[in-house]
């Protein structure tokens, strides 16, 4: 009785649900779904803001440089150096500057040609973007680049919570153990697309490390899908590295379909005239045609499974003053099989 009176009063509670069976109050659905709409609208909001006004071309000469400013983020053709200050001219010398630049302008009017002796003017072209400023408001365009795309693997993972919260919520399947995925997952998705950009960039998937040659485009759509199909994502990049680093086997009793695998082989020793389970433990155990023979005798009734094969054999009479016999195993398709030797159970000298 008295552990009874000590016991904790929750210690038992069943935790709490709604009345469609999940398990978050009516301020949790609130605040969950606030914070889900102010991440996915900052996120876009970030995007929009940084957005470049042009990607520099092949063949233009710029400084690959940006005015880092919230919706103003211009390409910037030339740089001007503000480390270097005008020095002071005195009244003096400024005087007879004016003076012989006021000269030479008088001069050249007086060797003007006639108005309608003169060239027609030049067609006027768009400006270059001057910038004279602070060094600390700029940016580089794979910085911004790589911000971009953090960005974006994290909006796309946002899109895939949100449907997933409103789906199970609209359910009654939502447990609170999901919480902290719901936290770190739009972390990982933009850490993805990051993964997925350097692989882009890397040329793995033939595109050049020239920044000018990159389609923004392209890149934000690749990195908001990495970010919403993130598992689809990462075993893509799975089969990239296995094909990148695939080794290479040369032996010569390899099994060439590239399907079942045995690691090990589990039996008693076997007893003549008494049957022994004998399993095999590996990968891919469940696929393809298999043939299994111990000694000369071939094994017909076998129980397969994605990890093992198992099998009832019994050791004949004719074999019982042996050590070992010999399990074999062949693959279809293979060139040659594998054998194991299966212990035998020496025979008590009476």
């Amino acid at each position: 009785m008295a552990e009874t009176q000590n016991a904790s009063p929750t210690a038992s509670r069943p935790p709490y649900k709604d009345n469609d069976g999940n398990e978050i109050t009516p301020i949790g659905k609130a605040f969950a779904g606030l914070l889900i709409i102010f991440f996915t609208f900052f996120s876009a909001f970030y995007l929009v803001g940084h957005w470049p006004d042009r990607i520099p071309g092949p063949k233009d000469n710029t400084t690959s440089l940006y005015t880092f400013r919230w919706f103003h983020v211009r390409l910037i053709d030339s740089l001007v150096d503000t480390s270097v200050r005008r020095q002071a001219v005195p009244p003096a010398v400024k005087g007879e500057i004016d003076s012989t630049q006021a000269k030479s302008d008088s001069a050249a009017g007086a060797m003007s040609p006639p108005v309608g002796d003169m060239p027609p003017p030049a067609q006027e072209t768009a400006a270059p973007v001057v910038y004279a400023g602070s060094s600390d408001n700029l940016i580089h365009i794979n910085t911004l680049l790589l911000i971009m795309v953090g960005v974006a693997g994290f909006l796309g993972s946002m899109i895939h919570l949100s449907a997933s919260f409103t789906s199970y919520i609209g359910a009654g399947k939502f447990r609170k153990s999901w919480i902290l995925w719901y936290c770190v997952k739009p972390f990982t998705a933009a850490a993805l697309a990051i993964a997925v950009y350097f692989v882009f960039r890397g040329g793995f998937l033939n595109m050049s490390d020239d920044s000018s040659n990159i389609n923004i485009y392209g890149l934000m759509t690749i990195s908001i899908l990495s970010g919403l199909f993130t598992d689809r994502t990462t075993l893509k990049l799975k089969e990239v590295f296995e094909v990148l680093f695939r080794p290479k086997d040369d032996r010569p009793d390899q099994l060439k379909n590239g399907g079942l695998k045995v690691t090990a082989v589990e039996a008693a020793p076997l007893e003549a005239g008494q049957s022994t389970v004998i399993t095999l433990r590996g990968e891919k155990m469940d696929e393809g045609k298999v043939d299994i023979s111990v000694g000369d005798d071939v094994i017909q009734n076998i129980e397969r499974k994605p990890d093992s094969i198992s099998f009832a054999y019994t050791l004949p009479e004719t074999l019982k003053g042996q050590d070992t016999v010999l399990l074999s195993v062949k693959p279809e398709n293979a060139v040659t099989g594998n054998s194991y030797p299966l212990k035998i159970k020496a025979v008590s000298a009476d």
